[in-house]
């Protein structure tokens, strides 16, 4: 965990308005409880329903190829063997969805959690003129990531943010992830509610790549897809729903051919190079209520019967590395007294 030290404002916009401390010790303690949250993800469902599916293709793959070996070999137990394994899949299919019923629970509360918050602002400010108040956050409070060590190097200066990580990985699964986050704050310290919008952007120079191998029965294959998220969080609420906090940064499918074992393998890559801008608008903040805005690049993935995923953001020849110059805060109400205008 890097420290970083509080910026104050300099800009015209916010003359004659003295600038607050943030309590560090509340911001931390709140970040504590966020960085190893799951979050729960809508399209990551049909992930974990693919992953029952793909560990009972494997274990198909192992029966028919014991049913295989010799010169001969019992039609009526390969049957046997395709039968079973249909219902099996049934079964699976059934508790899957059962599942999927329970993990959609959290994503219905969250979402409506943040839709209170917007209703909230939008009733305090409705049919009132406003001046926005901009306040740039130009440094994160900390950088962070999740396998914990993937990361290689970090860097945080005013709109120099930057992180290098790289990831591998060959083990069969039909779901992992991966995830850099950068996370930025600020608080409301007036005795008034507080009206905001966010924006920021992730600039991405990294490079995604699939392996498969091939097979008798089942080909090997592997998925990789990575996402820009921004996630605002106020206390027990997380704010995620709006269309703009999310945007696919890019993904690939590779599935190897039927051929014997030994034979060459199929590989397929994306380069993730670009900007990608996030925000979240009309979120209501309690007086003296801490704000995190957490900006994340999440990789995920499943590889089935044989391959591997590469994650790199770290090569050095070709730059490689994901950064988060800024976050800024738009205040849509007028500030009363002080107020905390960024973590640098």
């Amino acid at each position: 965990m890097k420290r970083v030290k509080l910026e104050r404002a300099k800009s015209a916009n916010t003359k004659g308005i003295a600038p607050a401390k943030l309590d560090k010790t509340e911001l931390k303690a709140a970040i504590a409880k966020i960085q190893d949250r799951k979050q729960p993800e809508f399209e990551l469902l049909q992930m974990v329903r693919q992953s029952k599916q793909a560990k009972l293709r494997r274990k198909l793959g192992k029966e028919l190829r014991s049913e295989f070996e010799g010169a001969a070999f019992d039609a009526k137990k390969i049957d046997k063997v395709l039968a079973r394994n249909q219902a099996e899949l049934s079964a699976v299919l059934k508790k899957a969805d059962a599942a999927a019923a329970k993990r959609m629970a959290p994503i219905v509360r969250q979402q409506r959690q943040g839709i209170a918050n917007t209703r909230k602002a939008l009733e305090h400010i409705r049919y009132q003129p406003h001046l926005t108040t901009t306040i740039p956050i130009s440094t994160p409070f900390l950088i962070y990531a999740t396998p914990v060590g993937m990361l290689s190097d970090t860097h945080t200066e005013p709109f120099n943010n930057w992180a290098k990580f790289f990831y591998a990985s060959d083990r069969n699964t039909a779901y992992d992830s991966v995830v850099v986050k950068f996370f930025f704050a600020w608080q409301n310290n007036s005795d008034f509610l507080a009206v905001i919008n966010c924006r920021t952007d992730l600039i991405a120079n990294g490079l995604i790549i699939d392996t498969a191998e091939p097979g008798w029965f089942f080909p090997g294959s592997a998925w990789i897809e990575t996402w820009a998220r921004l996630t605002v969080y106020l206390g027990s609420t997380t704010i995620n729903y709006q269309g703009t906090q999310q945007k696919q940064m890019g993904q690939v499918f590779t599935e190897a051919g039927y051929s014997e074992i030994g034979s060459p393998g199929t590989i397929n890559s994306d380069d993730i190079v670009g900007t990608f801008g996030l925000s979240c608008s009309n979120i209501s903040v309690d007086p003296g209520r801490i704000v995190v805005f957490e900006v994340a690049c999440s990789a995920d993935w499943w590889i089935d019967f044989g391959g591997s995923i590469t994650v790199d953001f770290n090569s050095n020849p070709a730059g490689r590395q994901l950064m988060c110059p800024s976050l800024q805060v738009d205040l849509l109400t007028a500030p009363q007294g002080g107020f905390n205008t960024a973590v640098a």
